[in-house]
């Protein structure tokens, strides 16, 4: 047996293993560089790469927000008394459902201005104060407000918590309200801040090419059905509202994250509930007789 050959085969077999090894390890160090620089790209600039744009950039927000669950109000004949007495108005009772013709109707300066209603809503609406504008319906004689939790978070895409007012000639003729009655069931959790839920959307291929992020606010959403359950469960909720730059014909599509387990809901279906209450709103009753419907924001839902 020639030892020496087969040393000098061994040698040059361990070599090219050796150089072998090498260049995994290089085409792995690599790989792991390209995908650090992929993720340090901030999320400013794969926005600038979509060339999306916001109509007014979110501020950055870090807070704390319970979950919290709502029971629907049953109205009773002692807060009823209480509206009539108070204020010139008639009060039907129908379960879960207040419905109001005033007396007298109630002049508004500027219907066009959430603040313009304040004074209305504490005088004449049961836990008043409690709601705020939400949108009006094309023809601006309906107009709708959402109960809110502690510190003005709304409530989004519920049948209940809901007030819509009717008006003629910039008076407030009639109201329908619903209620809920909201508590908090967890401690205080932080909450994702805003470019989050953005950043979310980009991901998910929510957010497309030329896009506007037109609105972004913090409230509270639940995918549970109201119907299903004696007490709805809500999350801390952004809400984030998009146009798109090259599609002024396109409707505004409007997605719900979860400021917490970042799931993302679509208001599409909802959306088409308040279509048609809008349009019972623009008839004879005008508003009396409406179910409170999801809500969708004064820039617009689909």
């Amino acid at each position: 047996m020639d030892w020496n050959r087969t040393k000098t085969i061994l040698i040059l077999t361990f070599l090219v293993f050796n150089i072998f090894l090498l260049s995994d390890l290089i085409s792995k160090r690599t790989d792991i560089s390209g995908l650090e620089q992929l993720q340090q790209v901030t999320l400013e600039e794969k926005l600038d790469s979509f060339n999306v744009t916001y109509k007014k950039k979110p501020t950055v927000q870090t807070e704390n927000m319970p979950y919290i669950s709502g029971k629907v109000h049953e109205f009773n004949e002692k807060e009823e008394k209480t509206l009539e007495e108070g204020t010139s108005q008639e009060i039907e009772l129908d379960g879960n459902k207040l419905i109001s013709t005033l007396e007298k109707p109630y002049p508004i300066n500027d219907p066009t201005r959430a603040s313009a209603f304040s004074i209305f809503l504490e005088t004449y609406v049961y836990e008043g104060s409690k709601y705020e504008y939400s949108h009006s319906a094309d023809d601006k004689n309906i107009i709708y407000f959402v109960e809110t939790y502690k510190d003005d978070r709304p409530i989004y895409n519920q049948n209940s918590g809901m007030l819509i007012v009717s008006m003629e000639d910039n008076k407030v003729t009639s109201y329908t309200q619903t209620y809920l009655d909201l508590s908090s069931i967890t401690e205080e959790r932080k909450i994702d801040p805003a470019s989050d839920a953005i950043e979310v959307l980009l991901n998910q291929q929510y957010i497309e090419l030329n896009d506007v992020v037109e609105d972004v606010s913090l409230g509270y959403y639940t995918v549970t059905n109201e119907d299903e359950r004696e007490k709805i469960v809500f999350v801390p909720t952004w809400r984030v509202v998009l146009t798109n730059s090259k599609n002024e014909e396109q409707e505004p599509e409007v997605y719900y994250v979860d400021a917490i387990e970042k799931n993302v809901f679509s208001a599409t279906e909802d959306d088409e509930e308040i279509e048609e209450s809008e349009e019972e709103g623009n008839g004879d009753n005008q508003g009396k007789d409406l179910d409170p419907s999801t809500p969708q924001p004064s820039s617009g839902e689909k």
